[in-house]
């Protein structure tokens, strides 16, 4: 597949977004060029381009995974093995749903993460799938059987474009917002933000302030969020694209060298594929826990009652128990022989 894409005489072509047919519209945003935004000279061109159509067929693909992993959840029959999940894909994926709810979702919102789960897990898995998607090159499977040079562009890691990063962390954001305003309520949630309060004249400006910056620090944490998924997933791509330009060089010199170059490539590349494979999992994870941790921090106040009322072992329960059984409230048994 390596020597596939270099014969396509660009060896990063399989990382950037490609157009696929005419432009759709054009919207003008004042000056400047941001080729990640698909911004140039000052417009921005929407197009269709691989990266959008695998963000779709990753939708697609998740909605019709876990359609098929739910008939094999579901319990038919009233013996113990109805309750069983049937098949090992589906246990593959039913073990994934109880580590994010039990592991990362239940230790941050406790007893509001049945409430929310649905969301954590479409978050997950579609991050998941398109990272994972991204690393089958179709284009070039394609290209194999059509001989046409242009299907190499088709596939793509989604993930790997800044667009869809920023939706997703715009997703994010909203859920937080949300999520703090219907736990908390609208006073409290906003309050959350100026923890010195609008009382004291003397502290007002240091309120707003803090206001202002508190509500910069979410904005800025969820474009972290994008710029750390996009960055990562293309940061893989980029590196096996710099060891296919290690077969450009070395043709300069001889083909025979290149072809040795060439079979280090492939088996490099195997290694970095494999290396691929875990940090799209991570960086799903990754993607999900700070989700989460952010729900976490706005719905706090909540949060910590619900945890309060759940956890029959707190400090002070654990200290009325020391009290209950301290030497000075045990009485003493009769002794048998007296």
């Amino acid at each position: 597949m390596l020597s596939i894409i270099a014969s396509a005489g660009n060896p990063v072509t399989h990382a950037v977004p490609h157009r696929i047919g005419d432009e759709v519209f054009s919207v003008n945003t004042g000056g400047g060029d941001i080729p990640a935004l698909n911004i140039y000279d000052g417009v921005y061109r929407f197009f269709v381009t691989n990266h959008l159509i695998m963000s779709l067929v990753s939708a697609i693909a998740v909605i019709l995974v876990f359609w098929f992993v739910s008939r094999r959840v579901r319990v038919k029959g009233d013996d113990l093995s109805s309750y069983q999940t049937r098949g090992r894909f589906s246990q593959l994926f039913e073990t994934m749903c109880s580590f994010i709810r039990d592991e990362v979702a239940r230790p941050n919102l406790h007893g509001l993460t049945d409430k929310y789960i649905y969301y954590i897990w479409t978050i997950f898995f579609f991050v998941l799938f398109a990272n994972v998607l991204g690393l089958i090159p179709f284009g070039s499977i394609i290209y194999m059987i059509t001989g046409n040079p242009h299907h190499t562009h088709l596939g793509g890691t989604a993930t790997g474009n800044l667009s869809l990063n920023l939706v997703l962390a715009m997703g994010s954001f909203i859920a937080i917002v949300f999520i703090g305003i219907r736990e908390t309520g609208a006073k409290a949630f906003f309050s959350h933000f100026n923890p010195i309060g609008w009382d004291n004249p003397a502290m007002l400006p240091i309120g707003i302030l803090l206001y202002f910056l508190e509500w910069l620090g979410l904005g800025i944490k969820c474009v972290v969020l994008a710029m750390r998924l996009f960055g990562t997933m293309m940061a893989g791509h980029l590196v096996i694209a710099a060891f296919i330009g290690l077969i450009y060089m070395a043709r300069e010199v001889s083909n025979g060298l290149a072809y040795g170059v060439q079979l280090s490539v492939i088996g490099g590349g195997i290694v970095l594929t494999l290396l691929e494979l875990f940090i799209c999992f991570l960086q799903a994870f990754i993607f999900t826990f700070l989700t989460v941790l952010f729900i976490s921090l706005v719905a706090s106040h909540h949060d910590h009652e619900h945890h309060e009322e759940e956890d029959p072992f707190s400090d002070e329960g654990q200290m009325d128990l020391d009290k209950l059984i301290s030497p000075e409230r045990i009485t003493p048994m009769a002794d048998p022989a007296s």
